[in-house]
């Protein structure tokens, strides 16, 4: 039994006979942290979740470098909202024509291969693109062509990614596995947004293309250093068993109520959520808060900031208990923070609106690891891989709000179409809890 003195000490006490020990509450609070530490980053105990985890950081570095130019490119070459729009509808096509292909893959061959030629892939058409912007023969239709491609290979890259991890973690850690695999998206927003704002100021807007190349050589060798077990499969039985396969993940997905449920709360973000980050940012940024390109890099940076801390502070509570609440109540938040952002931004309050932005990354950072891991622990390890490719139906959701929202910009005005979209998220949550009991019960 342990118990304090008038010197702000703790006495830990003996056995009755003098041998009592005493503790400075420095160091109790020093154990304190070390355990919340170790519970934070607990996945990192496994070998192979580091070198998966550090190939997602150098991939989501160069995504990030490339989120950042890629809108001021265009707006660079056509100054409009509905090319910003449009360029996401393509990106987003191939995600969802190839996403359950993509699951199916996942689940009948190996996962690392998988991850490795969708690296190479994208090396080799970064490297193309970055010629095109370098030597200034780029024209907006190579942007539509590269995005096209650029969004086939994520299709393939993320249901073997994620599938990959409960087979590298406990499944009671994969909550924690998640959280920190986003809070790596959040570490490499900020330094991707640090670094693409320095090299387009000190360089030109070609520049971040460049760095994209020399980063996925990084990418290609930690993917290249994974040993991860190969999951149990039926193996490559032809074009006809893939049709059977495909089928099958639907009906898994439509007949079990907690993934039917996950999957159309993430329709309702990636509708009217995932638009702030694609459109809406780029021109409150160039077109109403008039920070131009270095504004906007810190703008993504902060919300970075906001994202790290979202993700750890996932990663050390790793829920277990009311996830789907917990999962709806976000998204809620989500939706009012992007109302809050384009109200303060209308009155052009700056530090406002990147306080703002913080705080919209800290929910978004513990809203999407949530989406994942519920997915992930509902699916048998067989079909992991087709749960998460069902998902990409979802981002057809993104496709069209991002378009959406490019043309509500230029016909209604970039603050009102915001708020249209924030009441969307809100409307999508409420609307599933009062409806939609499953989602209560989800732990």
């Amino acid at each position: 039994m342990d118990r304090r003195n008038e010197e702000g000490t703790t006495l830990r006490e003996g056995n009755g006979r003098g041998n009592g020990q005493v503790v400075s509450t420095a160091e109790v609070d020093r154990g304190g942290l070390r355990r919340t530490l170790k519970n934070t980053f607990a996945s990192t105990a496994y070998r192979d979740f580091n070198w998966l985890w550090l190939g997602q950081m150098t991939h989501a570095f160069a995504l990030w470098l490339e989120q950042i130019a890629r809108p001021l490119l265009i707006l660079e070459l056509t100054g409009s909202a509905t090319q910003l729009g449009l360029v996401i509808l393509t990106r987003t096509i191939p995600a969802v024509i190839l996403g359950m292909v993509a699951g199916v893959i996942a689940d009948n061959f190996n996962r690392r291969m998988v991850l490795i030629v969708t690296k190479v892939v994208v090396f080799g058409l970064s490297i193309v693109f970055a010629i095109l912007v370098v030597t200034g023969l780029v024209e907006i239709w190579h942007i539509y062509l590269f995005s096209f491609l650029r969004g086939a290979t994520m299709a393939f890259d993320q249901p073997a990614r994620r599938a990959m991890i409960p087979s590298i973690v406990p499944a009671h850690m994969v909550t924690n596995a998640m959280a920190l695999s986003t809070g790596s998206m959040q570490v490499m927003r900020i330094a991707g947004a640090a670094t693409a704002g320095f090299l387009m100021d000190a360089f030109g807007v070609a520049a971040p293309f460049v760095a994209i190349v020399f980063i996925y050589i990084f990418a290609i060798y930690f993917t290249f250093k994974l040993r991860v077990p190969d999951h149990v499969r039926s193996g490559y039985q032809g074009a006809g068993r893939m049709r059977g396969d495909l089928i099958e993940g639907f009906r898994f997905a439509w007949r079990t109520p907690a993934v039917r449920g996950v999957l159309i709360i993430a329709l309702g973000y990636f509708t009217f959520g995932m638009a702030f980050m694609q459109v809406f940012a780029p021109l409150f940024a160039v077109e109403v808060l008039d920070i131009g390109y270095g504004g906007f890099s810190f703008m993504i940076a902060i919300m970075g900031v906001g994202g790290v801390v979202g993700a750890l502070i996932l990663a050390s509570a790793n829920p277990s208990k009311k996830r789907g609440v917990l999962m709806l109540g976000l998204l809620v938040v989500f939706g009012l923070l992007l109302t809050i952002f384009s109200a303060v931004s209308y009155f052009h309050w700056v530090y406002a609106a990147f306080a703002v932005v913080a705080i919209i990354g800290m929910a978004q950072s513990a809203f999407f690891p949530l989406i994942n891991s519920l997915l992930i622990e509902a699916a048998p390890e067989n079909m992991r891989g087709r749960v998460m490719g069902v998902m990409s139906l979802d981002r057809a959701m993104m496709a069209l709000g991002g378009a959406a929202a490019g043309i509500l910009s230029d016909r209604l005005g970039v603050e009102i179409s915001q708020v249209i979209f924030g009441l969307g998220c809100i409307i999508t949550a409420v609307a599933m809890f009062t409806f939609y009991p499953p989602l209560r019960r989800i732990d």
